[in-house]
């Protein structure tokens, strides 16, 4: 049976279901990742994939059936894929991280109360550094030669 349609959709709503929709999806590939034994083991992030084999075949057959939801709501709609390029991806990425890292530095820390001696000039060391690399991903996310380090400054990433 084919799904009703809904060609005059006012675009707002059309907006709306698709963002909302989008970010189901998207989630969906996520718990199919670790349905399929997924556990990323990092420096300070770690998964515990603890999922039993039942929960696994029970997530991906809850996957599957809500992926033939989506595809009804996105005929019925007439909703289309949206394409993430994991280029832009990883730039708006490396945009927030720059963000955040430059909270770690002293002068920002300070905010919540004297800090140890010594400890500002280190991590806004290791702080550069960092965002010295974040900015080397970002180039080479954009195909641009990698930036020298030496003498580089701090500033956020633009795409």
């Amino acid at each position: 049976m084919k799904p009703p349609q809904f060609p005059k959709m006012r675009e707002g709503h059309k907006r709306g279901a698709s963002t909302t929709l989008l970010l189901l999806d998207e989630a969906l590939c996520q718990f199919e990742q670790w349905a399929e034994g997924r556990e990323i083991v990092s420096v300070l992030y770690r998964e515990q994939n603890d999922l039993s084999a039942r929960q696994r075949r029970s997530i991906l057959s809850e996957i599957a059936k809500m992926r033939k939801v989506l595809e009804e709501l996105r005929e019925a709609l007439g909703l289309e894929a949206e394409t993430e390029a994991v280029a832009h991806l990883i730039r708006s990425r490396c945009s927030v991280m720059w963000e955040y890292l430059v909270e770690l530095e002293g002068k920002r820390l300070r905010r919540y109360g004297e800090l140890l001696p010594g400890l500002a000039e280190y991590l806004d060391g290791r702080v550069a550094e960092l965002t010295v690399r974040l900015g080397r991903i970002l180039d080479a996310s954009r195909g641009d030669t990698v930036r020298k380090v030496s003498g580089a400054k701090r500033q956020p990433p633009s795409e």
